[in-house]
């Protein structure tokens, strides 16, 4: 048995007055011996009486505050229940969404209506959404010889895009049920994409022919090309497709990072019109002035002219002054002579 605190101090006073009153015994062996020993005795028990209420209430004080501290640990202890238990249920909703999210996936790779051409229906609604006509054509032949899915126009380069890839090697990596069966198919679907890799940079990487110098392998889900392209898969197992596409100038995209090429094609198209308009602009301003060149010489050659004639007009003008001025004169002398003549013939008729 365990004494307590308190316990242990009463019966050290006890033993105290024990002692005190036998002392007292000892040495007072007078008449008055009881009264000094009923005095002590008193003084003693008022003193015992006074610490028992101290110790009693700072026992109280302890019991109150270690009620107070289980009260404060029993609310937060019962908290972190409560958030353990909200991020226990985000846990199972986030699980349930990942099954969920995997079970489509898998309904949209099986769905027969969609089977072997889903991710070409998806290439060919992007690129019609986010691109004029005229810049994008489906199944376009290169070199005459090998289609594919899609190409974009910028300019005289043809950028090829393929929307294949192994469906039914990824959704039995994803039906697979123990780590072994998964990693197995994961290379299997891994080998089956390289050879996909291979297969367009053999056919439509042809730059001799107008192409770029790359290509890019449309994924339709994004899932399936975040897998796809990331340095280690599901199983935490390290991935070097996206590295050996790079080798073979082939670019993975994804519905997203596809719909951002687009844009950054659209940019460039649009960059292109406007150093279109600003070369024509530019020829138009140079036949503008070659016009107003010419133009310029022939107005100087008919200053030239109208010089020329207002100086001959001037020397014309200065000549028919002169004539005028002798014609006067001439006409001067000659009218005195006809007032003279016309009397006498009056006379020689009368």
């Amino acid at each position: 048995m365990v004494l307590s605190g308190l316990e242990i101090y009463i019966l050290a006073a006890l033993l105290v007055l024990i002692i005190l009153v036998l002392i007292l015994l000892v040495r007072n062996r007078s008449a008055d011996l009881p009264a000094k020993l009923d005095s002590s005795i008193k003084g003693q028990f008022l003193t015992f009486q006074t610490d028992i209420y101290k110790e009693l209430g700072r026992a109280r004080e302890a019991v109150a505050n270690s009620n107070n501290l289980i009260s404060e640990h029993t609310i937060k202890t019962i908290d972190t229940i409560r958030d353990m238990g909200t991020t226990m249920h985000k846990l199972i909703q986030q699980q349930e969404e990942a099954q969920k999210l995997g079970q489509s996936l898998k309904d949209i790779l099986q769905t027969p209506k969609l089977r072997g051409n889903y991710g070409e229906v998806i290439l060919e609604e992007m690129l019609d959404r986010a691109l004029p006509k005229g810049i994008w054509e489906r199944q376009y032949l290169i070199d005459g010889r090998e289609q594919v899915d899609a190409i974009v126009k910028i300019k005289d380069i043809i950028i090829p895009i393929d929307a294949k890839f192994p469906r039914d090697d990824y959704l039995k990596y994803l039906e697979a049920q123990t780590k072994e069966e998964k990693a197995m198919h994961w290379k299997n679907y891994e080998n089956a994409v390289k050879i996909q890799i291979k297969s367009i940079r053999t056919k439509y990487v042809k730059p001799e022919k107008g192409t770029s110098d790359f290509a890019l392998m449309f994924i339709p889900s994004e899932a399936v090309y975040y897998e796809t392209i990331a340095q280690k898969n599901y199983l935490g197992e390290p991935s070097t497709i996206y590295e050996y596409a790079q080798e073979n100038k082939v670019i993975p995209v994804s519905p997203n990072t596809f719909y951002a090429f687009l844009q950054v094609v659209v940019i460039g198209i649009h960059n292109l019109e406007v150093v279109k308009g600003a070369k024509q602009l530019q020829d138009r301003l140079a036949s503008l002035s070659k016009s107003f060149e010419q133009f310029y010489k022939k107005y100087e050659e008919i200053g030239k002219q109208i010089d020329k004639a207002l100086t001959a007009y001037r020397v014309g003008n200065n000549h028919i002054e002169r004539y005028k001025r002798q014609l006067d004169s001439t006409l001067g002398l000659e009218k005195p002579e006809e007032d003279i003549d016309l009397p006498l013939e009056d006379s020689s008729d009368e």
